[in-house]
């Protein structure tokens, strides 16, 4: 049999024991616990100790009196202070003088409410360095509790970098948006002055058409060359404009407009470099000059410097084998002529020479034609009427041979009746192409003879009036009346079928005035130039000696041709 032995019997413990080490063990806790919270607040100070010294703003403690507790680091290199120079200080210490007095009113009001926020927000706040230096901040404003009382802690940063760049942008915005004013301007301008510069030659090419066709009409010489002068300072915007014809040594003054009354006709300005027309001809181009006073290229005419003509372009008219001469724009102001000037004027002169050559041509055919008509009435004197004359001696000759026969000479009788008819007739019409004679009357002799044998040829009652004697001694426009008046008598028999034709002289109010009136069937002008080569060669005579033609006429009611020539 085996033996057991009996069990070990464990210590009992009482209820007091257990207690005592129970309190023992949550006491060893408690200490524990204790020193861990106070290394906790140690190491939570030492943290917020270094993140108030290392801080990268400076920071600033004010207690509620305005003065200064406490600084970190960054004031001494933000401000140039010591925190033994700052602490106890008051806070305007670094703030400029003239924002003291109202600093001090925003902390009381700041801190009757004292909030987090932006300290002047919406305004450019300033800070007082040691040295006396201000530079731009941002303030930010915090309250805080402590066991020493409210506080404010006021975070600190230097915005100077930050208000350069901002500068530098506002003055970049700034250049940009005056550069984009500025194009704009320009473009403005540069529109403006297209548009502005294209209706001008527009209004400038419109204006030369007007011109062109006006010449074309046919219209006098002395007509066309007063519209044009016109027309250039209406368009061009001066106050003179001039046409010089070039004469043997000078440029005389042809037509004109704001040259002193009794200017045109009579000035005459020298050729070569004694004017800017003569320097014109030499130079063979357009001459714009911006001031007359202080040109060099020629002698300024006492004639321009009288009007006080400052600044004018001139052009040349060109002719066939020499220039016509010169037309010229001027005027008083300090002026600019531009390209588009000078072409204009340059193509109102080349209207001009055109209308001239046409002028020049029409007034040699009429010379021509008047020279045929003297060598043909020269003719009919010299040889018609002679061998006329001749045959009527011969015939006489005959009729004293036939005297034994009555009826043969009476035949030869009025045979030679016929032949002495003839005669006259012819003698007439030698007289008609060659009708004035040089005396101051015989325009009035021509046309009173023109009469009886425009009765004696045509078979109509032509007769002629002068109610007082009318001379006139320049025998080529006394010359050009005759014949104004002898295509008009023409025209009234041939066309118009007249019966009755009167021809009126007389002299009204220094003019000479021609009418030829007749009784014909008349013609409807319908508002359209007179057509018919015989009408325009009136029109073309009496442009020659300056005279003003009317036709006027209507149906049934006969046709009146008047001229009317001023007198000098």
């Amino acid at each position: 049999m085996s033996s057991q032995k009996p069990a070990k019997k464990r210590p009992v413990q009482s209820t007091r024991h257990k207690k005592t080490v129970a309190s023992a063990r949550t006491a060893k806790s408690a200490v524990g616990t204790g020193e861990n919270r106070v290394g906790e607040k140690q190491r939570t100070k030492d943290l917020l100790t270094a993140i108030f010294r290392f801080a990268p703003d400076a920071v600033i403690i004010v207690d509620e009196n305005g003065r200064i507790t406490r600084v970190n680091d960054q004031v001494k290199a933000l401000f140039g202070y010591t925190s033994r120079e700052l602490v106890g200080k008051r806070m305007e210490v670094l703030i400029p003088p003239r924002f003291r007095d109202r600093h001090v009113e925003h902390r009381k009001d700041y801190m009757s409410g004292p909030r987090l926020r932006e300290m002047g927000m919406n305004l450019e706040l300033y800070a007082l360095r040691k040295d006396g230096s201000e530079f731009p901040v941002d303030i930010m404003l915090s309250p805080a509790d402590t066991d020493e009382g409210r506080v404010i802690i006021a975070t600190v940063r230097d915005v100077t970098g930050h208000k350069q760049v901002e500068e530098a942008l506002r003055k970049s915005h700034q250049q940009l948006e005056a550069r984009v004013r500025e194009r704009t301007a320009e473009l403005t301008y540069a529109t403006q002055t297209a548009v502005a510069a294209f209706e001008n030659r527009a209004r400038q090419q419109s204006a030369v058409a007007e011109l062109s066709r006006r010449a074309l009409e046919g219209r006098d010489l002395t007509s066309v060359l007063d519209d044009a002068v016109l027309l250039v300072t209406k368009v061009l915007d001066v106050e003179f404009c001039k046409i010089l014809e070039l004469a043997e040594n000078a440029l005389s003054l042809r037509a004109g407009v704001g040259w002193k009354e009794g200017s045109v006709g009579k000035i005459s300005l020298p050729i070569g470099l004694g004017s800017h027309g003569g320097f014109t001809l030499l130079s063979s181009s357009p001459v714009v000059v911006e001031d007359l006073r202080a040109e060099t290229r020629f002698k300024a005419p006492a004639f321009f410097l009288e009007h006080g003509i400052r600044s004018g372009v001139s052009v040349i008219i060109h002719g066939r084998g020499k220039p016509y001469g010169i037309l010229g724009a001027h005027t008083k102001r300090q002026r600019s002529f531009t390209g588009d000037d000078v072409h204009f004027l340059q193509s109102v002169a080349d209207a001009l020479a055109a209308a001239i050559e046409r002028r020049v041509l029409e007034e040699e055919l009429l010379k021509a034609s008047s020279r045929e008509q003297q060598r043909i009435g020269q003719d009919l004197h010299d040889s018609l009427c002679q061998q006329l004359a001749g045959i009527e001696f011969q015939n006489s000759v005959l009729v004293q041979q036939l005297s034994k026969t009555s009826d043969a000479q009476a035949e030869a009788a009025r045979i030679g009746e016929l032949i002495r008819n003839a005669t006259k007739q012819a003698r007439a019409l030698a007289r008609g192409l060659s009708p004035v004679e040089i005396e101051p009357n015989g325009l009035m002799a021509a046309l009173n003879n023109l009469a009886i044998n425009a009765t004696n040829l045509f078979r109509v009652r032509c007769s002629f009036e002068c109610p007082q004697a009318v001379l006139l001694e320049n025998r080529a426009s006394a010359t050009h009346l005759y014949r104004i008046a002898q295509e008009a008598i023409g025209n009234a028999v041939k066309h118009g079928q007249a019966k009755t034709v009167l021809i009126i002289l007389k002299r009204v109010d220094g003019e000479l005035i021609l009418t030829v009136k007749d009784d014909g069937v008349g013609f409807s002008q319908d508002g359209r130039a007179i057509e018919g080569m015989g009408l325009r060669i009136m029109e073309y005579r009496a442009d020659m000696i300056g005279a003003m033609l009317r036709i006027d006429s209507l149906k049934g009611e006969g046709t009146t041709v008047a001229c009317r020539l001023r007198l000098g």
